[in-house]
């Protein structure tokens, strides 16, 4: 009898240690999985951080000096205004704004397609019509440097990279508006389109 009662509780100590070893192991495979899950994230993360477009050192099939002409095919009695390239959606874009005496217009671009993505135009208010608007807006592009010496420069007052550019006027100055990222804090610079003296450099918040 004492040997069936023996028998019995070394199976029951048998079944206890093989349940525990059991649980261990479940134990230590979760812990196995958590830590690969934050890897993985890990490396996506840096990956992500690795493959940011520097547009200072980014070619692209159609130049800005194409898609103005495209422009002005497309609208031949418009003065241009506005010139930006940017990222809208994954694709890089330019977005070339122009005025005539009654009319506005946008036309997009695919800057690696060379495709037209948006030729859209709009009526004028009465005020900026009759050439109101194209008096104050239009760019004066005669003799300006590229946009490729404009982020140079850029770089040169504000580390960083480039992820948009744009050429714009204010007041009778036509300027480049250049955007630097450095980390997570983005910062614009203007410069002189024709000199590259640096106006102004500002901190977003």
């Amino acid at each position: 009898m004492w040997k069936k009662i023996s028998m019995i509780a070394m199976t029951t100590v048998m079944v206890g240690t093989l349940a525990a070893c059991g649980d261990d192991d479940a134990n230590d495979s979760n812990t196995s999985t958590g830590t690969n899950t934050t890897e993985q994230t890990t490396d996506s993360n840096n990956n992500s951080d690795t493959n940011a477009v520097d547009l200072n050192n980014k070619d692209f099939a159609l130049s800005y000096t194409e898609a103005i002409e495209l422009f002005k095919n497309k609208h031949p009695k418009t003065d241009i205004t506005s010139v930006e390239l940017s990222q809208e959606l994954g694709k890089y874009v330019y977005t070339i704004d122009g005025v005539d005496d009654s009319n506005e217009f946008e036309m997009k671009f695919d800057a690696d397609s060379k495709a037209i993505l948006q030729d859209n135009n709009e009526k004028l208010d009465n005020e900026d019509a009759n050439g109101q608007e194209r008096a104050n807006e239009k760019l004066d592009l005669t003799g300006i440097k590229t946009p490729q010496e404009a982020m140079t420069a850029a770089l040169k007052q504000q580390s960083g990279t480039v992820n948009e550019w744009s050429i714009d006027r204010e007041l009778n100055q036509t300027y480049f508006n250049v955007k630097v990222m450095n980390g997570t804090q983005e910062y614009e610079v203007k410069l002189d389109a024709k000199t590259l003296d640096v106006l102004s450099t500002e901190k977003d918040d």
